[in-house]
């Protein structure tokens, strides 16, 4: 009986070593959940320390994959027409990430995501309106197409690649730089240390602007039917390629017609536009 008393105790210490070894060690648990699409047209996540991934898959369902070093894991479920994934801030105490797989079909009228010390990636998002929010963390989107979009990172680069944004786009990082390629019909961006680069494979539908208080502006598109550049640098060169324009300052150029305004403002920073066809 003693031996066996003796066997269980030795058992119990080295269940329990291991399971301390296993969360010090970093080890991550996994959680997968499944929703059905029908009846959910938007999609809201908002985590704390967390990555944030969303990808496209071969299925009919929405899967959320959740790994936790802690065994702290997002509250995930349908509420109305919206899935909704949310930690608490606070409650999550270690680094977490948060992998999102949705059908290729799948049209949402909102996606909204925000995390706090964390990145967001996204690809092939497809939807009516967007938002992305990371308070410490890069924002990366891969072939998205939205109507409206805005993203902003308090610190962290933001970069979205082949866009297309039909109507009205809002990007701002407090320190990062923000690169864009694709599509915007309209864009108001903004940096407080950080450049902006632009290339467009259409020219702004309406008024734009970009403001750097320090950083370069560089915009590129194809030939259009005009704009009007009103530009000021404090500290910085000036050119624009469509009307020759080479200077310093503060003032404006007119192309063609002039029908969309184009500001571009840097305190430190040159601007340029350049011709991309």
């Amino acid at each position: 009986m003693k031996h066996l008393f003796k066997a269980a105790l030795c058992l119990m210490i080295c269940l329990a070593f291991f399971s301390c070894a296993s969360k010090g060690s970093g080890i991550s648990e996994e959680q997968s959940l499944l929703f059905s699409t029908q009846g959910v047209d938007s999609v809201s996540v908002k985590v704390y320390r967390s990555e944030v991934e969303v990808r496209l898959w071969d299925k009919k369902d929405i899967l959320v994959i959740a790994e936790s070093q802690n065994g702290e894991f997002p509250v995930c479920y349908v509420n109305g027409t919206t899935l909704l994934c949310k930690i608490e801030s606070g409650k999550e105490s270690s680094k977490s990430k948060l992998r999102i797989f949705v059908p290729e079909s799948f049209y949402a009228e909102d996606w909204r995501i925000s995390t706090v010390s964390g990145n967001i990636d996204v690809s092939q998002l497809w939807c009516d309106d967007c938002g992305l929010e990371s308070t410490s963390g890069k924002i990366k989107l891969d072939r998205c197409e939205v109507n409206d979009l805005e993203v902003s990172s308090t610190s962290g680069k933001i970069q979205a690649d082949n866009l297309i944004c039909s109507d009205e786009s809002e990007f701002s990082s407090t320190s990062g730089a923000v690169r864009v390629s694709g599509v915007l019909a309209q864009t108001d961006i903004s940096t407080t240390s950080g450049s902006i680069e632009l290339e467009l494979s259409r020219p702004f539908e309406d008024d734009s602007s970009m403001s750097s208080l320090s950083g370069a502006i560089r915009l590129s598109m194809p030939e259009n039917n005009g704009f009007e550049l009103e530009f000021s640098s404090l500290s910085g060169r000036v050119t624009d390629e469509f009307t020759s324009f080479k200077g310093k300052g503060s003032g404006r150029t007119t192309y063609r017609n002039g029908k969309v305004k184009i500001e571009a403002e840097t305190l430190s920073g040159a601007i340029s536009i350049k011709k991309n066809n």
